[in-house]
């Protein structure tokens, strides 16, 4: 069972995720076939319901297809880069 530091830093790794692909408008499944992992892997991320936690290449995966770099779906906290590609995504959108 991971201790609570660790279940924090998942739930900021899903939280992230979730808020990048909604930025994107990619649904899961959509994210699921760019990342080429399973749409349940990205809910069971997303939701924090992982039991043994996401790999490296997933997250990595993961960041490629939503055009972001990797810490910043690893950030608990804001950062400038982190602000910065939520500030890109947005602005491409318009």
């Amino acid at each position: 069972m991971p201790d609570s530091a660790t279940e924090q830093m998942y739930r900021a790794i899903g939280e992230n995720i979730y808020r990048f692909r909604v930025l994107e408008h990619l649904s899961q499944a959509r994210l699921a076939e760019k990342s080429n992992i399973s749409t349940s892997y990205v809910s069971q991320i997303e939701c924090f319901r992982l039991h043994k936690g996401i790999t490296c290449t997933t997250a990595m995966k993961i960041a490629a297809a939503l055009n972001v770099p990797l810490c910043v779906l690893m950030t608990e906290t804001p950062c400038q880069k982190y602000l910065e590609c939520l500030e890109r995504t947005a602005l491409s959108k318009t």
